[in-house]
């Protein structure tokens, strides 16, 4: 990899993923003996996400336009799936409770932060 800005995207990305699945054994752990998910699981959301967009971002990046491919001889079963892979993550972020969903329940249950929508000017 000649590129050093993706090179260092990558190992960084790298640590992200080995770091969340770590956290995320240690929260299935807390939630067992808790008898329930805590308030983790909306921080582990919004991680996930970020974490899988950036390896599908970074994926198709290094298979340049061959990542794009959707249909077509032009383009191989791995590339168009690399295609399809990524615009599912994409998707999945809205799917699964948007960040924004996420980063207010986290502000206000976990930060006990006031809920902006009910702030007057």
């Amino acid at each position: 990899m000649a590129d050093p800005d993706f090179r260092t995207r990558l190992v960084q990305h790298d640590m992200d993923a080995r770091t969340y699945a770590l956290t995320l054994r240690r929260v299935a752990l807390e939630a067992k003996s808790a008898n329930g998910p805590s308030a983790a699981t909306s921080i582990m959301k919004n991680a996930n996400s970020r974490i899988m967009t950036d390896h599908c971002e970074m994926m198709v990046e290094a298979m340049g336009l061959a990542g794009a491919g959707w249909a077509g001889e032009d383009f191989t079963e791995e590339e168009r799936e690399a295609g399809r892979i990524y615009l599912r993550v994409k998707s999945s972020t809205i799917a699964g409770g948007s960040s924004e969903v996420q980063n207010n329940i986290i502000s206000k249950r976990i930060l006990g932060l006031p809920d902006p929508s009910s702030h007057t000017y």
